[in-house]
């Protein structure tokens, strides 16, 4: 029932001294234009969000009790909790309730940042200001502000959001979730969206990109030289363990990167001695890792990278920020110029290793797996930005840099009965069009 004034603000007081005394991350607050109690999560003196716990009502004291519960408990467990009796509330009333609940659920089952990052900011930016009561419709509408045919990475981000939702149990997005998947585009129309929707690669010549490299201070140079030199994922060379002897880098898997564990040899192998990468690779290694710091955490036994994208994320923002000099080039379409991003410098290893030649006894399958990925994705997606003359490049490399210096290597060897100098070549000739 509703309290005296007096009697409220008492044990109003009661509770927020309690949860000071405590120390509790999460504290009562009270907004003088709404009747409901709102919650402010704090970390040290600085404040890091307020919510609404609509519909538990200042002037109640057994709401303000549940509430003052929660914080308790949210502080336990480092996380704002969603207690069992709230969640018909956040069905029927409350979307920031709803928001916060659902938070909580993705936190718990999705280690990486990196993939959940995009449906909790839908959730705290858009969703959570949505008007109450809480409507599947509202959803729906809000995922089809985004066209499909347009704009189908957005479309899909939205749905995935959606489907977050669902998963957590607290509202049933079964029939929406259906009916927006069906939106999506089939067929033709899929295959052309694709082929327009892709992002054109900036491929810079290998002179430019050396001049670029010679002008950036030690530790950059070292960065961004190793990821060029090996084709890096650039989050990769976070967790790479070294280059041996002969220039090779070990690249690991164990959950710490994207793929599983793979090796890739230096092109241009030239560059391993002109920026050091060998030879500083333990100063400038420890350096990176202490300024952009990998986070762990452990899932089913297992050492998870949780913040993969964020550190790699500070090499854009050394451009974007810090005002590093960017290096600019034709448009992989020759359509005019942009800036190479970090993540272009692995497509233009792919690009220099189908036409250089200290590669030129490397088929397509042997790059992709110097590159942690399939020999379909090598092709149609790193493949896909070398313009003509490199190209033609390419098809020279391999019809006279291939394949006739092999055979004859194996002529004065003892072959098989059967197997003639011709059938390797054939064979090798087939492997290099991909026919397995």
């Amino acid at each position: 029932m509703p309290l005296s004034r007096s009697h409220r603000l008492d044990f109003w007081d009661q509770c927020v001294q309690e949860l000071r005394a405590r120390r509790s991350r999460f504290r009562l607050r009270r907004d003088s234009n709404s009747p409901f109690i709102y919650i402010r999560e704090v970390h040290g003196a600085a404040k890091v969000r307020e919510f609404s716990l609509r519909p538990l009502l200042c002037s109640h004291n057994e709401d303000v009790e549940a509430a003052r519960d929660l914080c308790l408990q949210g502080h336990r467990l480092g996380r704002w909790p969603i207690h069992p009796s709230q969640q018909q509330a956040v069905v029927e009333h409350s979307w920031s309730l709803l928001v916060e609940a659902c938070v909580v659920d993705i936190e718990l089952r999705i280690a990486k940042e990196g993939s959940r990052v995009h449906a909790i900011n839908d959730l705290r930016k858009r969703i959570a200001r949505f008007r109450d009561p809480v409507d599947p419709q509202q959803l729906q509408n809000w995922a089809q502000e985004k066209d499909p045919l347009r704009s189908l990475k957005s479309f899909n981000r939205r749905i995935e959001t959606l489907s977050q939702i669902h998963r957590s149990g607290l509202l049933d997005l079964s029939a929406v979730l259906t009916r927006l998947r069906a939106l999506r585009p089939k067929g033709a129309a899929e295959k052309i969206r694709k082929a327009s929707a892709m992002r054109v690669r900036v491929i810079p010549a290998d002179d430019d990109l050396q001049n670029w490299l010679d002008r950036l201070d030690p530790f950059l140079q070292w960065v961004f030289a190793t990821i060029a030199t090996y084709g890096l994922r650039p989050h990769e060379l976070w967790h790479a363990t070294g280059i041996d002897a002969k220039g090779w880098i070990s690249i690991p898997g164990d959950m710490k990167t994207k793929t599983g564990e793979h090796f890739a040899p230096p092109v241009p192998e030239a560059w391993v001695e002109r920026y050091g990468l060998r030879r500083h690779w333990d100063r400038f290694h420890a350096q990176l890792n202490r300024r952009w710091t990998v986070r762990f955490v452990q899932v089913s036994g297992v050492q998870i990278a949780v913040n993969n994208v964020a550190v790699s994320n500070g090499l854009y923002k050394e451009f974007q920020r810090k005002g590093l000099q960017k290096l600019w080039a034709p448009l992989a379409d020759g359509e005019g110029m942009d800036w190479v991003r970090p993540y272009d410098l692995r497509h233009a290893y792919a690009i220099r290793c189908a036409t250089s030649s200290e590669t030129a006894d490397a088929f397509d399958d042997d790059m992709a797996q110097w590159m942690g990925h399939g020999l379909d994705i090598h092709r149609r997606i790193y493949l896909r930005w070398m313009n003509a003359s490199r190209k033609k490049e390419s098809m020279q490399r391999r019809r006279g840099g291939t394949l006739n210096p092999v055979v004859p290597a194996v002529v004065g060897a003892a072959l098989p009965r059967g197997i003639t100098p011709e059938l390797i070549a054939m064979a090798m000739k087939l492997k290099a069009a991909g026919i397995a």
